[in-house]
């Protein structure tokens, strides 16, 4: 079955940062400090898990998801911005700040 390549590259962007967020997790959990406190922690958590949850319902084409990316997109910029404030010398953190920009660029395009 052939599908939109917008939607594609929307899906792929989710399972990106999904993947990377999770990963982002790990590596904040070592470093400690405030990159372990609690407010970033659940924004990435809240990051993997919708972005996660968005390329299910593209996947199953569910009408609900221009919403669902919608919602997904502000949760990346959210992440993304909180991942960035921590990117001065951690290439971890600049490149899921980067992810999550790019999985809510994504996003916006298919909530559109």
């Amino acid at each position: 079955m052939k599908t939109d390549p917008k939607l594609e590259a929307c899906i792929q962007a989710c399972l990106d940062c999904h993947r990377t967020c999770l990963s982002c997790i790990t590596h904040c959990l070592g470093k400690g400090g405030s990159h372990a406190a609690l407010d970033h922690m659940r924004i990435m958590m809240d990051c993997a898990q919708i972005c996660l949850t968005a390329a299910d319902f593209m996947i199953r084409g569910s009408r609900h998801m221009a919403h669902l990316c919608r919602e997904c997109a502000e949760i990346c910029r959210e992440c993304a911005e909180a991942c960035g404030n921590h990117s001065e010398a951690d290439e971890h953190m600049r490149h899921c700040a980067e992810t999550c920009r790019n999985c809510a660029e994504e996003c916006g395009r298919m909530a559109a």
